[in-house]
């Protein structure tokens, strides 16, 4: 199995759970809900407003995990490219250090395998560090999205 199979698997078997989860919890929020109802006699218009507003606010919460989810997806994917990209570049360094017939070629090969590592160290970071940014954006626009959205149905 690939590694996009295996993570986008994982991630199907993620949000399967998620959503059974998530149904869990409406049903807990809306037996709440009749108990909060029937504690302060709320009936009516208040008891509809406060069933909108626990939906309004597991809708919120379903959708932030969502782009969550597919954000853990893309992160692992990217973490797993770059360790194929890096054990490929290790097998290549270590090729050209096997070939190597005098010490300066030892340490010439060493001195570029160092380099090398170094700078994929650096530009994996740099790359993991834009995807995360990418899923703490989109998390945040879609929870900025709901709540306005929320705001104008109140």
């Amino acid at each position: 199995m690939s590694v996009d199979q295996n993570t986008t698997s994982h991630t199907k078997k993620t949000q399967d759970a998620m959503r059974s989860g998530l149904n869990s919890a409406a049903a807990s929020a809306q037996r709440f809900t009749d108990q909060v109802s029937q504690t302060y006699g709320i009936t009516g218009e208040g008891r509809e407003e406060l069933t909108r507003q626990g939906a309004q606010n597991l809708e919120v919460f379903t959708q932030a995990s969502a782009v969550l989810t597919r954000g853990v997806q893309d992160l692992s994917r990217e973490w797993f490219r770059l360790t194929q990209e890096r054990l490929q570049k290790n097998l290549d360094d270590f090729g050209a250090l096997a070939r190597c017939r005098s010490l300066p070629d030892v340490m010439a090969a060493q001195s570029n395998l160092l380099r090398d590592n170094l700078e994929q160290t650096v530009e994996s970071t740099r790359r993991i560090a834009e995807v995360a940014t990418r899923v703490a954006n989109e998390a945040s626009q879609a929870l900025t999205a709901q709540t306005k959205k929320a705001q104008r149905v109140a």
